[in-house]
Protein backbone atom coordinates (compact mmCIF):
# COMPACT_ATOMS: atom_id res chain seq x y z
CA UNK A 1 0.00 0.00 0.00
CA UNK A 2 2.89 2.40 0.69
CA UNK A 3 4.42 1.93 -2.78
CA UNK A 4 1.09 2.09 -4.60
CA UNK A 5 0.61 5.30 -6.58
CA UNK A 6 -2.39 7.15 -8.06
CA UNK A 7 -2.91 4.63 -10.86
CA UNK A 8 -2.70 1.72 -8.45
CA UNK A 9 -5.22 3.27 -6.07
CA UNK A 10 -7.57 4.17 -8.94
CA UNK A 11 -7.32 0.67 -10.41
CA UNK A 12 -7.90 -0.95 -7.02
CA UNK A 13 -10.99 1.18 -6.41
CA UNK A 14 -12.32 0.46 -9.91
CA UNK A 15 -11.76 -3.29 -9.56
CA UNK A 16 -13.47 -3.38 -6.17
CA UNK A 17 -16.40 -1.36 -7.54
CA UNK A 18 -16.81 -3.62 -10.59
CA UNK A 19 -16.53 -6.72 -8.42
CA UNK A 20 -19.30 -5.44 -6.15
CA UNK A 21 -21.50 -4.59 -9.16
CA UNK A 22 -21.02 -8.04 -10.70
CA UNK A 23 -21.85 -9.78 -7.42
CA UNK A 24 -24.89 -7.56 -6.95
CA UNK A 25 -26.17 -8.19 -10.48
CA UNK A 26 -25.66 -11.92 -9.98
CA UNK A 27 -27.84 -11.85 -6.87
CA UNK A 28 -30.45 -9.76 -8.67
CA UNK A 29 -30.49 -12.19 -11.61
CA UNK A 30 -30.99 -15.09 -9.19
CA UNK A 31 -33.95 -13.33 -7.58
CA UNK A 32 -35.46 -12.59 -11.01
CA UNK A 33 -35.09 -16.27 -11.97
CA UNK A 34 -36.66 -17.40 -8.68
CA UNK A 35 -39.61 -15.01 -9.14
CA UNK A 36 -40.56 -16.33 -12.62
CA UNK A 37 -39.23 -13.31 -14.52
CA UNK A 38 -40.59 -10.57 -12.25
CA UNK A 39 -38.59 -7.34 -12.57
CA UNK A 40 -36.36 -6.75 -9.58
CA UNK A 41 -34.80 -3.29 -9.42
CA UNK A 42 -31.42 -2.78 -7.72
CA UNK A 43 -33.05 -0.81 -4.91
CA UNK A 44 -35.28 -3.79 -4.11
CA UNK A 45 -32.30 -5.87 -2.97
CA UNK A 46 -31.77 -6.42 0.71
CA UNK A 47 -29.47 -3.70 2.12
CA UNK A 48 -27.91 -6.15 4.57
CA UNK A 49 -26.53 -8.88 2.30
CA UNK A 50 -27.59 -8.21 -1.34
CA UNK A 51 -27.29 -4.48 -1.98
CA UNK A 52 -24.30 -3.06 -3.83
CA UNK A 53 -23.18 0.15 -5.54
CA UNK A 54 -26.03 0.22 -8.06
CA UNK A 55 -28.72 -0.15 -5.42
CA UNK A 56 -27.11 2.58 -3.32
CA UNK A 57 -26.95 4.91 -6.32
CA UNK A 58 -30.60 4.26 -7.21
CA UNK A 59 -31.72 4.81 -3.60
CA UNK A 60 -29.86 8.13 -3.43
CA UNK A 61 -31.28 9.29 -6.77
CA UNK A 62 -34.83 8.38 -5.75
CA UNK A 63 -34.38 10.07 -2.37
CA UNK A 64 -33.03 13.23 -4.05
CA UNK A 65 -35.94 13.42 -6.48
CA UNK A 66 -38.44 12.68 -3.70
CA UNK A 67 -37.07 15.52 -1.59
CA UNK A 68 -37.36 17.93 -4.53
CA UNK A 69 -40.92 16.78 -5.27
CA UNK A 70 -42.02 17.04 -1.65
CA UNK A 71 -40.48 20.49 -1.18
CA UNK A 72 -42.01 21.80 -4.40
CA UNK A 73 -45.47 20.45 -3.48
CA UNK A 74 -45.18 22.05 -0.03
CA UNK A 75 -43.99 25.35 -1.55
CA UNK A 76 -47.00 25.39 -3.90
CA UNK A 77 -49.43 24.71 -1.05
CA UNK A 78 -47.91 27.37 1.20
CA UNK A 79 -47.74 29.99 -1.57
CA UNK A 80 -44.00 30.55 -1.09
CA UNK A 81 -42.38 32.10 -4.14
CA UNK A 82 -38.72 31.20 -3.73
CA UNK A 83 -37.46 27.73 -2.67
CA UNK A 84 -34.95 29.18 -0.17
CA UNK A 85 -37.75 30.87 1.81
CA UNK A 86 -39.28 27.56 2.85
CA UNK A 87 -39.19 26.63 6.54
CA UNK A 88 -37.57 23.34 5.65
CA UNK A 89 -35.96 23.94 2.24
CA UNK A 90 -35.19 21.04 -0.04
CA UNK A 91 -32.23 20.56 -2.38
CA UNK A 92 -33.35 23.40 -4.65
CA UNK A 93 -33.75 25.74 -1.69
CA UNK A 94 -30.29 24.90 -0.34
CA UNK A 95 -28.70 25.45 -3.76
CA UNK A 96 -30.49 28.78 -4.16
CA UNK A 97 -29.45 29.88 -0.68
CA UNK A 98 -25.78 29.19 -1.42
CA UNK A 99 -25.99 31.08 -4.73
CA UNK A 100 -27.75 34.04 -3.14
CA UNK A 101 -25.18 34.17 -0.33
CA UNK A 102 -22.31 34.36 -2.83
CA UNK A 103 -24.08 37.10 -4.82
CA UNK A 104 -24.82 39.08 -1.66
CA UNK A 105 -21.14 39.01 -0.71
CA UNK A 106 -20.23 40.37 -4.15
CA UNK A 107 -22.89 43.10 -3.93
CA UNK A 108 -21.77 44.15 -0.44
CA UNK A 109 -18.12 44.34 -1.48
CA UNK A 110 -19.01 46.39 -4.57
CA UNK A 111 -21.14 48.78 -2.46
CA UNK A 112 -18.24 49.18 -0.06
CA UNK A 113 -15.89 49.84 -2.96
CA UNK A 114 -18.21 52.54 -4.36
CA UNK A 115 -18.43 54.18 -0.90
CA UNK A 116 -14.63 54.19 -0.60
CA UNK A 117 -14.32 55.71 -4.07
CA UNK A 118 -16.85 58.43 -3.16
CA UNK A 119 -15.01 59.19 0.10
CA UNK A 120 -11.70 59.55 -1.77
CA UNK A 121 -13.16 62.06 -4.18
CA UNK A 122 -13.77 59.75 -7.14
CA UNK A 123 -10.48 57.90 -6.94
CA UNK A 124 -10.69 54.41 -8.34
CA UNK A 125 -10.72 51.72 -5.65
CA UNK A 126 -9.75 48.28 -6.87
CA UNK A 127 -11.65 45.16 -5.72
CA UNK A 128 -8.47 43.95 -4.02
CA UNK A 129 -8.62 46.94 -1.67
CA UNK A 130 -11.91 45.79 -0.11
CA UNK A 131 -12.87 42.37 1.27
CA UNK A 132 -14.93 40.17 -1.02
CA UNK A 133 -14.86 37.38 -3.63
CA UNK A 134 -13.77 39.71 -6.44
CA UNK A 135 -10.90 41.01 -4.32
CA UNK A 136 -9.74 37.47 -3.55
CA UNK A 137 -9.83 36.61 -7.24
CA UNK A 138 -7.89 39.74 -8.18
CA UNK A 139 -5.31 38.98 -5.51
CA UNK A 140 -4.88 35.46 -6.87
CA UNK A 141 -4.42 36.72 -10.45
CA UNK A 142 -2.09 39.49 -9.25
CA UNK A 143 0.13 36.98 -7.47
CA UNK A 144 0.44 34.97 -10.67
CA UNK A 145 1.35 38.07 -12.72
CA UNK A 146 4.00 39.19 -10.21
CA UNK A 147 5.45 35.69 -10.04
CA UNK A 148 5.66 35.48 -13.85
CA UNK A 149 7.41 38.86 -14.06
CA UNK A 150 9.91 37.74 -11.43
CA UNK A 151 10.38 34.48 -13.31
CA UNK A 152 11.48 36.45 -16.38
CA UNK A 153 14.06 38.26 -14.25
CA UNK A 154 15.21 34.96 -12.75
CA UNK A 155 15.72 33.61 -16.27
CA UNK A 156 17.86 36.58 -17.23
CA UNK A 157 19.93 36.11 -14.07
CA UNK A 158 20.26 32.41 -14.87
CA UNK A 159 22.02 33.03 -18.21
CA UNK A 160 18.83 32.63 -20.22
CA UNK A 161 18.05 29.14 -18.92
CA UNK A 162 14.40 28.28 -18.39
CA UNK A 163 13.12 28.76 -14.83
CA UNK A 164 10.00 26.76 -14.13
CA UNK A 165 7.18 28.30 -12.03
CA UNK A 166 7.88 25.93 -9.14
CA UNK A 167 11.53 27.10 -9.07
CA UNK A 168 10.77 30.83 -9.20
CA UNK A 169 11.78 33.05 -6.29
CA UNK A 170 8.17 34.22 -5.83
CA UNK A 171 5.55 31.55 -5.33
CA UNK A 172 2.07 31.73 -6.85
CA UNK A 173 -0.89 29.59 -7.76
CA UNK A 174 0.90 28.26 -10.85
CA UNK A 175 3.92 27.19 -8.80
CA UNK A 176 1.71 25.30 -6.36
CA UNK A 177 -0.14 23.58 -9.20
CA UNK A 178 3.10 22.59 -10.93
CA UNK A 179 4.67 21.35 -7.69
CA UNK A 180 1.64 19.20 -7.00
CA UNK A 181 1.70 17.87 -10.58
CA UNK A 182 5.43 17.07 -10.36
CA UNK A 183 4.97 15.23 -7.07
CA UNK A 184 2.12 13.18 -8.53
CA UNK A 185 4.17 12.44 -11.66
CA UNK A 186 7.17 11.26 -9.62
CA UNK A 187 4.94 9.01 -7.55
CA UNK A 188 3.35 7.67 -10.73
CA UNK A 189 6.75 7.07 -12.36
CA UNK A 190 8.05 5.16 -9.34
CA UNK A 191 4.90 3.06 -9.27
CA UNK A 192 5.18 2.19 -12.98
CA UNK A 193 8.91 1.37 -12.67
CA UNK A 194 8.23 -0.93 -9.75
CA UNK A 195 5.42 -2.58 -11.70
CA UNK A 196 7.71 -3.03 -14.72
CA UNK A 197 10.46 -4.62 -12.61
CA UNK A 198 7.93 -6.90 -10.94
CA UNK A 199 6.65 -7.98 -14.35
CA UNK A 200 10.21 -8.63 -15.52
CA UNK A 201 10.93 -10.78 -12.48
CA UNK A 202 7.66 -12.64 -12.96
CA UNK A 203 8.44 -13.38 -16.62
CA UNK A 204 12.08 -14.31 -15.99
CA UNK A 205 11.08 -16.83 -13.32
CA UNK A 206 8.56 -18.47 -15.65
CA UNK A 207 10.45 -18.53 -18.93
CA UNK A 208 10.43 -21.97 -20.64
CA UNK A 209 14.23 -22.05 -20.94
CA UNK A 210 14.48 -21.52 -17.17
CA UNK A 211 11.72 -23.84 -15.98
CA UNK A 212 12.09 -26.70 -18.48
CA UNK A 213 14.95 -26.18 -20.91
CA UNK A 214 14.52 -29.65 -22.48
CA UNK A 215 10.94 -28.99 -23.53
CA UNK A 216 10.12 -27.85 -27.10
CA UNK A 217 9.37 -24.31 -25.88
CA UNK A 218 12.57 -24.24 -23.81
CA UNK A 219 14.73 -25.41 -26.73
CA UNK A 220 13.04 -22.97 -29.12
CA UNK A 221 13.50 -20.05 -26.74
CA UNK A 222 17.15 -20.93 -26.05
CA UNK A 223 17.89 -21.17 -29.80
CA UNK A 224 16.10 -17.88 -30.51
CA UNK A 225 17.90 -16.05 -27.69
CA UNK A 226 21.27 -17.37 -28.83
CA UNK A 227 20.49 -16.41 -32.43
CA UNK A 228 19.57 -12.88 -31.40
CA UNK A 229 22.46 -12.39 -28.98
CA UNK A 230 25.12 -13.93 -31.27
CA UNK A 231 25.71 -10.98 -33.60
CA UNK A 232 25.70 -8.59 -30.66
CA UNK A 233 28.36 -10.56 -28.79
CA UNK A 234 30.46 -10.95 -31.98
CA UNK A 235 30.30 -7.25 -32.67
CA UNK A 236 31.15 -6.50 -29.06
CA UNK A 237 34.35 -8.58 -29.27
CA UNK A 238 35.44 -7.63 -32.78
CA UNK A 239 34.37 -4.03 -32.47
CA UNK A 240 36.27 -3.66 -29.20
CA UNK A 241 39.47 -4.96 -30.79
CA UNK A 242 39.04 -2.69 -33.83
CA UNK A 243 38.46 0.35 -31.65
CA UNK A 244 41.50 -0.53 -29.55
CA UNK A 245 43.69 -0.78 -32.68
CA UNK A 246 42.34 2.48 -34.08
CA UNK A 247 42.95 4.30 -30.82
CA UNK A 248 46.51 2.91 -30.43
CA UNK A 249 49.51 5.17 -31.11
CA UNK A 250 52.78 4.45 -32.86
CA UNK A 251 55.67 3.60 -30.53
CA UNK A 252 58.56 6.04 -30.89
CA UNK A 253 62.14 6.34 -29.61
CA UNK A 254 63.79 3.67 -27.53
CA UNK A 255 60.50 1.88 -26.91
CA UNK A 256 60.42 0.86 -30.58
CA UNK A 257 63.42 -1.51 -30.07
CA UNK A 258 62.09 -2.91 -26.79
CA UNK A 259 60.69 -6.17 -28.30
CA UNK A 260 63.92 -6.93 -30.19
CA UNK A 261 66.03 -6.34 -27.10
CA UNK A 262 63.97 -8.42 -24.73
CA UNK A 263 62.78 -11.30 -26.90
CA UNK A 264 65.26 -13.81 -28.51
CA UNK A 265 65.26 -14.10 -32.24
CA UNK A 266 63.89 -17.25 -33.86
CA UNK A 267 66.04 -19.98 -35.33
CA UNK A 268 65.12 -18.95 -38.85
CA UNK A 269 66.21 -15.41 -38.21
CA UNK A 270 69.58 -16.57 -36.65
CA UNK A 271 70.34 -18.80 -39.64
CA UNK A 272 69.63 -15.99 -42.08
CA UNK A 273 71.90 -13.73 -40.07
CA UNK A 274 74.75 -16.38 -40.16
CA UNK A 275 74.40 -16.81 -43.92
CA UNK A 276 74.57 -13.10 -44.36
CA UNK A 277 77.73 -12.82 -42.29
CA UNK A 278 79.45 -15.64 -44.28
CA UNK A 279 78.60 -13.96 -47.58
CA UNK A 280 80.05 -10.72 -46.32
CA UNK A 281 83.28 -12.54 -45.36
CA UNK A 282 83.55 -14.16 -48.80
CA UNK A 283 83.25 -10.77 -50.41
Amino acid sequence: DETRGPLGNAEKSAVQWLKSVIEEEGKRAKRIADSDGELIRPKDLSPSDEAGPLSEMERRAIQFLSEITDSEVERTRSGTIRPKDMKSPGPLGEAEARAVLALERIVESEKLRMDQSRIRGGEVVRPIDVPGPLGEFERYVGDIIRAEKQRVKDREANEGKLVRPKDASIKSGLSEVERKAVDDWELLRKEENERFYSLQRFLSDRRPMETDKDSPLGVTEAFTVALVRGPHLLWKVVGGQVKELLNSEEVAGQDKDFPQQNFPASSGDSESEDEGSEKRKNW
